[in-house]
C-alpha cells in the first residue's frame, strides 16, 4: 500500500514536470518576455518642431528572438517586427525595428560603428544606442534550453520509477531529487541572467538609435511580461516536486532494494 502511495506521488510529480517543461517551451516560443509603452519626449527636437502638443505613445512586446513594435511618426502609427541581430565579436546585440528598407545586419553594423566612434574604447554607455550584451542574451538561451532538457530527463526517470525497477541509486528516488534540483537550479540561473539583462540594459533602453535621436524613450515605461512569468511558474513546479517527494517519504537512496535481491527459479540463482 505504501509503495502504491509513493508511486502515486511520483505520478503527480510527472504531471508537474510536464507542466514545467510546457511553460519553459512556451517561454521560448512566445514574444512577451518584455512589454513596453515607449513615449516621445516632449523636449526632443522632433517634438518641438511639431505644431501640436500631443505626446506620442508606442507599444512594444518582444521575447528573446523577436517581437513587434508600433510607433507613431506624426503621419500615423507604424507597426513592424522587432528582430534580434547580434555581433558576437563585439559582444553586442540589437532589437531591430524592421521598417521598410531596413536591413537588420546593416543596421546593427551602423549602430555599433556609431557607438565606437562616439565612445572609443569605453565599453559602457551602449544602452542609449539600443545595444545590449550578447553574452547575457546567449546565456539566457543556453540555460533555458538546459532547463528544458533536465525537465525531460526528470520526466523520463520518474516514469521509470513508476513502471520499472531501478537498481542504480541515480535512477531511483535519489535521482528524482537530483533531476528536479538541477532543473530548478537552471531555471533560477535563467531568471537571474535575463533579470540582469533586463534591469541593467533592456529596461533602460531598447529603442534603435534612429528612434532614440527623435525622442523616443522606453525607460520607466517597460516591464517584464507573461513569458518571463512562465519561467517562474516552471521553477515553482520543480521545487514543488522536491517537496512532494520529501512528504511522500522518498529517501535519498534507491528504495527498490528488492530489484537487487537474488531470485531463485528452478534451483538456479539469478542475479
Amino acid at each position: 500500500m505504501e509503495s502504491k502511495q509513493k508511486k502515486y506521488i511520483i505520478g503527480v510529480t510527472v504531471a508537474l514536470s510536464v507542466i514545467a517543461v510546457a511553460l519553459l517551451v512556451a517561454a521560448f516560443a512566445t514574444n512577451t518576455w518584455v512589454s513596453s509603452a515607449p513615449k516621445q519626449d516632449v523636449n526632443s527636437t522632433a517634438a518641438k518642431n511639431r505644431t501640436d502638443s500631443m505626446v506620442f505613445t508606442g507599444k512594444s512586446d518582444f521575447g528573446i528572438f523577436k517581437g513587434e513594435q508600433t510607433l507613431n511618426y506624426v503621419a500615423g502609427s507604424r507597426s513592424a517586427e522587432l528582430t534580434v541581430i547580434c555581433e558576437p565579436a563585439d559582444g553586442l546585440c540589437l532589437y531591430v525595428f524592421m521598417r521598410p528598407g531596413v536591413v537588420a545586419r546593416t543596421k546593427l553594423t551602423q549602430i555599433i560603428t556609431a557607438y565606437k566612434e562616439s565612445n572609443g574604447t569605453d565599453s559602457s554607455g551602449y544602452t542609449q544606442y539600443g545595444l545590449f550584451s550578447f553574452w547575457l542574451w546567449a546565456s539566457t538561451i543556453m540555460f533555458l534550453a538546459l532547463s528544458i532538457v533536465m525537465g525531460l530527463v526528470n520526466i523520463g526517470f520518474s516514469i521509470f520509477n513508476i513502471f520499472g525497477r531501478p537498481i542504480e541509486t541515480i535512477t531511483g528516488p535519489m535521482g528524482l531529487y537530483v533531476w528536479n534540483g538541477i532543473a530548478f537550479v537552471f531555471v533560477v540561473v535563467t531568471l537571474a541572467v535575463f533579470g540582469t539583462l533586463y534591469v541593467t540594459q533592456l529596461s533602460k533602453n531598447f529603442m534603435m538609435l534612429d528612434d532614440y535621436k527623435i525622442g523616443w524613450r522606453s525607460e520607466g515605461h517597460t516591464k517584464l511580461h507573461f513569458s518571463f512569468m512562465y519561467i517562474i511558474g516552471a521553477g515553482a513546479a520543480f521545487i514543488l516536486n522536491v517537496v512532494l517527494l520529501c512528504l511522500s517519504g522518498q529517501s535519498m537512496r534507491c528504495g527498490y532494494s528488492s530489484a537487487g535481491e537474488k531470485e531463485v527459479d528452478n534451483g538456479m540463482i539469478l542475479y
